[in-house]
């Protein structure tokens, strides 16, 4: 399954979901994580209203199963879990591989059943 961070540095969480200006994407699963890309919002997309701003970064991340955020508001949590998408929320600054390696954790451990039913229904998606 895909996750996304809100980080426009690339290697922290380090903004709120609504001034994000790039999502770094990793993909993930019962073997492991790997980088897979950055999305960016470009600046002509900014310019638009504020309810389209959620939107268009909904539709970004739109293919991921997890979000990662510093913070994010009621509009935009509604949009986003809407779309499907888990929203988890971490500390400002947080580095993004130990998140990555925690989650890794808990699907080894104790996985917690949202994150059970997620990789679920990613694997079902991937067969179809």
């Amino acid at each position: 399954m895909k996750v996304a961070f809100a980080s426009n540095e690339g290697r922290l969480l380090d903004c709120h979901f609504g001034q994000c200006k790039s999502f770094a994407i990793f993909d993930f699963g019962k073997k492991g994580y790997h980088w897979l890309e950055n999305r960016s919002v470009s600046n002509l997309q900014e310019e638009t209203e504020e309810c389209d701003k959620f939107q268009l970064r909904v539709d970004l991340i739109k293919d991921c199963t997890v979000l990662f955020v510093t913070k994010i508001g009621g509009d935009a949590t509604k949009r986003t879990l809407k779309a499907g998408i888990i929203i988890l929320q971490s500390e400002q600054g947080s580095e993004i591989i130990p998140q990555l390696d925690q989650l890794q954790q808990m699907l080894k451990e104790r996985p917690p059943l949202w994150l059970v039913n997620a990789l679920k229904r990613h694997e079902e998606k991937s067969r179809r």
